[in-house]
């Protein structure tokens, strides 16, 4: 995260998320990936979105939002995770969920989606899809806690059309 887009829309998109979880009663702590020069803005951020900062545990069942600036790609980077580094979370929190803004114009989303979850089926987790203007991964390490997600996220008046699974 930058803090040169602090406070943008895809911002209010990942404090609904946050929220959502929230409700079903998880901790939810965040991985901003900080780029940039955030001078102390750290704390309005983690304000902003609901969540802790990475590193406060808690009892509770907990979920990540991995922020990268770009999003999901092949190698990590300081702007990219990939889908490994999401299954690793996967051993330490119940749900991860990544901002993934990391589509060309050209070629399908869609296709691109296919394949990421595939990758993500293939290291023994589940995952979906929130497919907008601001797309963002949500895996879990059990399709119960998965499945709670999704039908939290309905019940909260989302489109199933939304959200894409395999």
């Amino acid at each position: 995260m930058n803090p040169q887009w602090f406070g943008d829309s895809f911002d209010i998109v990942k404090r609904y998320f946050v929220e959502n979880l929230r409700a079903i009663g998880y901790h939810v702590v965040v991985d901003p990936m900080l780029t940039g020069e955030w001078n102390g803005l750290e704390q309005k951020f983690y304000h902003l979105l609901g969540a802790s900062p990475l590193g406060e545990s808690s009892s509770n069942k907990s979920a990540l939002l991995l922020d990268p600036d770009i999003g999901i790609g092949r190698r990590k980077t300081k702007q990219h995770v990939t889908i490994e580094v999401i299954a690793s979370h996967l051993r330490n929190y119940e749900v991860v969920f990544s901002f993934d803004h990391s589509f060309s114009r050209a070629g399908s989303a869609t296709e691109k989606i296919r394949e990421k979850l595939g990758r993500l089926k293939e290291t023994g987790n589940f995952g979906f899809y929130y497919d907008s203007h601001a797309r963002f991964l949500f895996a879990a390490n059990a399709l119960e806690n998965l499945n709670e997600v999704e039908q939290q996220l309905l019940s909260s008046g989302l489109p199933a059309s939304r959200l894409l699974k395999i």
